[in-house]
């Protein structure tokens, strides 16, 4: 998953492409976001302003829950940077304009608030969404962002003891790191997470050196982003093969963390 504008789709995701999973398996029972969307749209009728019942489509997740299906993605979108880029309306990129959102009528609905309307809009907005999360989830939330922290530290919690406490992945991070920096690669840490995201943080960094802006996305074409994507390719390429028998192991675990962490916590962030 990328910023929604920018910050947020960070924070949501912590940036990590090269984390994505397959499609995780969907929570057990119905799905509870129809009932958050009434909810709040009840909520917001009654806080005087109009709010349409609306649930984002899911956006596809490239599979990379295993090495094979890693080196297929990374043959094309490296470590999914600067993918977004030359391939913009490609849903697997995580691009701007592939956002799934952008037809939520809700949008349109906020877009003609003036400034005092539009703030009074987003604190009625973040208190509806702290009740239906409560009432549907049992979780305390007072906005998508904070529900996205909450997402984030279950799943670093699972991700320090599964994956950073596994000995058999540290050793192969070991492993890895050692032949990435016998290739000439800069490694600061062989922590199995750290390692895992090396690559994209990376080019993340040399993406957002492009830009004026480190909160804004760089105003650059498909053609000028190649350059770029093609030394991400190689990269990725290359830190997978220095990584085969690590991410044979680590690709499967994240995957299932991933998917468990999605099934509790991904209706907070189908909300606003």
């Amino acid at each position: 998953m990328r910023r929604v504008t920018w910050l947020l789709s960070l924070a949501l995701i912590s940036g990590c492409a090269a984390e994505s999973t397959a499609t995780p398996a969907p929570a057990k029972g119905p799905d509870p976001r129809p009932r958050m969307e009434q909810i709040k749209a009840d909520c917001m009728k009654q806080k005087g302003f109009k709010y349409v019942p609306y649930i984002t489509p899911d956006r596809p997740d490239p599979d990379l829950s295993s090495y094979e299906a890693m080196k297929t993605y990374r043959q094309k979108y490296g470590f999914g940077v600067f993918g977004q880029f030359v391939f913009p309306k490609d849903p697997l990129t995580g691009s701007i304009e592939s956002d799934p959102g952008k037809n939520d009528p809700n949008r349109a609905i906020s877009a003609k608030l003036n400034d005092s309307q539009h703030e009074a809009y987003n604190e009625a907005k973040d208190g509806c969404y702290q009740k239906a999360a409560k009432e549907v989830l049992k979780k305390e939330a007072e906005s998508m962002l904070d529900g996205a922290t909450l997402l984030r530290g279950a799943r670093e919690e699972l991700e320090a003891t599964e994956i950073d406490g596994d000995p058999e992945l540290v050793a192969l991070a070991s492993d890895m790191g050692k032949c990435l920096v016998g290739k000439g690669r800069r490694v600061s840490s062989t922590q199995p997470t750290t390692l895992a995201k090396r690559g994209e943080e990376l080019f993340w960094d040399e993406m957002e050196k492009l830009g004026d802006n480190p909160h804004e996305m760089p105003d650059i074409t498909p053609e000028q982003a190649r350059p770029h994507l093609d030394k991400e390719v190689k990269a990725a390429l290359e830190d997978l093969e220095c990584g085969k028998e690590f991410y044979t192991r680590y690709a499967p675990k994240k995957a299932s963390i991933s998917a468990r962490v999605w099934a509790e916590y991904g209706p907070l962030l189908g909300a606003f």
